[in-house]
């Protein structure tokens, strides 16, 4: 009888045990901020057809550079009835080559080459923006982990305090309606985590399909950091302009630009055709050899409408550069004010922490020796509850505008 009773208590606590462990891995594995940044860069579906652009703008600067195909033509002239050939029949078999002049082949390639990088540039460029989104998703996981946590520590703390008043009701000391409003307050409370584990699976789940791998990971709350260094703008601006990925890119499609301007100037210059022949004539076929030549005349059309277009489209590109530059400005601006701000706004609520951790500790002991009421502690746990969810706020907004200022200054490659 012993022995069955040990073995039932054995499985009864491997079960009890196994319960408890599986949030452990319901979560995922914990992941560091730069381990999710590599397989961001590498996972990332946005980034991967965005890649793509680069194989487009290289299959350009590929064909850039191949000479054009020579072109063969065969002439069989001069048959008469029945096939046979007379004095006047021929067979001429002709070879022609285009050749281009003025320098068109290398500015060709040049202007592709350009836009081959100026594509690497806006890819980068359009990686620094979805990073905007991964930060945002990384540090609100981390704040739904943090305000679950503190659900639960609530949670666990309340119940000690609904102990304190079964026993106060119990001796008469606390009223049936107050027992009564303790429970319902605890009722509340687990709503309250219930949904924060929810809003937290959910944005796990999201942080996943950002950095899309097989397994399932969860953000370490050692990146939790309390360090906000302080900036300048102008120093901020110095980097952006040095570092910002669609300026460079801008600047490399100037560049495109005007080669792409200089290569419809030069199609004013006539290409040739160079050819050779050979062939045979009369019923014995004699054979032969000749050559030729053939230039396009440039009377009438002189790729006016092209200059025109590249000389605007060149105008464009310049105004464009300009005004990225302004949004740099503004970008920095915006980030570096919302970072003051965010770093004063926790720090208002970082320097109340331990005073309201203080606040609730005494409540807590006065409700157990009657000091206070049922509504002054449940009034005192609202207050908590709250300042400490604008705490955590406060505390991943600031750290989220530190890790923006890199990515509008683009110094994150």
């Amino acid at each position: 009888m012993y022995d069955r009773n040990k073995i039932l208590y054995t499985i009864i606590f491997f079960i009890i045990s196994s319960i408890l462990f599986i949030p452990c891995f319901v979560y995922g594995e914990e992941i560091t901020l730069n381990h999710a940044l590599e397989l961001f860069y590498k996972n990332n579906y946005d980034i991967i057809i965005n890649r793509y652009e680069i194989d487009k703008a290289y299959g350009d600067y590929v064909a850039s550079r191949i000479v054009p195909n020579p072109s063969l033509s065969v002439n069989y002239t001069g048959l008469k009835p029945g096939l046979s050939r007379g004095e006047n029949t021929q067979i001429i078999y002709r070879l022609d080559q285009l050749i281009e002049l003025g320098g068109k082949r290398g500015l060709r390639i040049q202007s592709a080459n350009e836009m081959l990088e100026a594509t690497r540039l806006a890819h980068k460029d359009t990686v620094r923006t979805l990073l905007i989104g991964f930060y945002t998703h990384f540090y609100n996981v981390l704040l739904n982990e943090l305000n679950r946590d503190m659900a639960k520590e609530e949670l666990a703390r309340f119940d000690r305090v609904l102990s304190i008043g079964k026993m106060r009701h119990s001796a008469g000391f606390l009223s049936l309606i107050d027992y009564t409003k303790l429970k319902i307050a605890r009722i509340d409370i687990e709503n309250t985590l219930a949904s924060l584990e929810a809003q937290y699976k959910n944005e796990i789940a999201a942080f996943n399909l950002l950095i899309s791998t097989d397994s399932v990971y969860r953000p370490s709350k050692k990146e939790v950091r309390e360090d906000f260094p302080s900036y300048g703008e102008n120093e901020l601006l110095e980097v952006a302009y040095n570092n910002r990925f669609d300026l460079l890119s801008l600047q490399r499609q100037h560049k495109a630009s005007e080669y792409a301007l200089m290569l419809a100037k030069r199609q004013r210059v006539p290409d040739i055709t160079v050819g050779g022949e050979y062939g045979g004539y009369g019923p014995q076929m004699n054979t032969g050899y000749g050559a030729g030549i053939a230039v396009n005349i440039p009377l009438f059309y002189q790729n006016q409408g092209e200059i025109l277009k590249r000389t605007a489209e060149n105008s464009q590109i310049k105004i464009q550069i300009e005004r990225v530059k302004r949004q740099i400005q503004l970008d920095i601006t915006q980030a570096l004010n919302n970072y003051r701000t965010a770093i004063k706004i926790f720090d208002s609520y970082r320097v109340q922490r331990d005073e309201m951790e203080e606040l609730l500790k005494n409540s807590e002991k006065a409700f157990s020796l009657g000091g206070i009421n049922v509504l002054e502690l449940l009034d005192t746990h609202k207050t908590y509850r709250e300042f400490t969810t604008k705490y955590h706020q406060a505390m991943i907004q600031a750290a989220i505008h530190r890790d923006l200022i890199k990515v509008y200054t683009g110094e994150i490659r």
